[in-house]
């Protein structure tokens, strides 16, 4: 186990959704974790400008950062060793749809705007992940790294589920992350294994972004209050982000000790 990679979801799984923290007991954790010389990792849908936001990149020293669903990739010293944008033709695509449909979308651009007055499900979604809605603004062709649509708990969003070069993947809350379709949270983890010689990894996620790295993990942990269809996948169903899971996951999987 001492050559796999440990890989965590921010947002549900290393702190809640509630109070927005890190437990005490997940930092226990995380701790022992790097004490007992695992490489550990951040593999999130939030951008390298949102993730700093949070705290979590200086919390400890993390082996690597796996973003935006894989589409930016840092080392051990935060160094960008890979980016992807989207293409002109998908943004375009997804904006009509979105105005189509009168929802609001956010870009993932430098910086990030939003294309509509924020509404119900932005700010409910804002709420979610403690995040500040950006500033309204409009795409006039500039580098876009992801979107996120927002629309109504529950929404499949099937309307953007056939752009050309676009995954689209409904989230927790009141929106949906839009990334490069082949470029996964799984494919920016293989980036990092190669890089630094791990053999495997094991994956802790809650939502549905994470299903690729679960597929692709050597051990799967879901959150206890994660999606369904992703526990289903699962090797194992920890306790909740507000009941220790990620520290009894690691106690159950022998990881570190209590």
């Amino acid at each position: 186990m001492k050559n796999k990679m440990l890989c965590f979801d921010v947002d549900g799984t290393l702190r809640d959704n509630i109070n927005h923290e890190v437990s005490e007991s997940t930092k226990n954790a995380l701790f022992q974790l790097k004490q007992n010389g695992y490489r550990i990792v951040i593999a999130t849908g939030r951008g390298i400008d949102s993730l700093s936001k949070t705290g979590l990149m200086d919390l400890l020293e993390w082996d690597g950062f796996v973003c935006n669903n894989g589409q930016d990739i840092l080392d051990d010293q935060k160094n960008h060793l890979f980016h992807a944008s989207l293409k002109d033709e998908a943004i375009q695509q997804t904006i009509d749809i979105a105005k189509r449909l009168n929802l609001a979308v956010v870009l993932k651009s430098h910086p990030r705007v939003i294309l509509k007055e924020p509404d119900e499900y932005v700010y409910e979604s804002q709420r979610f992940f403690n995040n500040i809605i950006p500033d309204l603004g409009t795409y006039h062709g500039q580098e876009v790294d992801a979107m996120i649509v927002y629309g109504p708990i529950g929404y499949d969003y099937e309307p953007f589920m056939h752009i050309d070069g676009v995954k689209t993947l409904p989230g927790e809350s009141t929106y949906a992350d839009l990334t490069i379709e082949g470029i996964t949270k799984a494919t920016g983890i293989k980036y990092l294994m190669e890089l630094y010689g791990n053999d495997g990894y094991i994956a802790f996620g809650d939502s549905l972004n994470d299903m690729d790295m679960f597929l692709s993990a050597d051990i799967s942990v879901a959150m206890g209050q994660g999606n369904p269809c992703l526990k289903e996948k699962s090797t194992y169903v920890t306790t909740s982000v507000l009941e220790d899971g990620i520290y009894n996951a690691c106690i159950y999987l022998g990881l570190i000790k209590e």
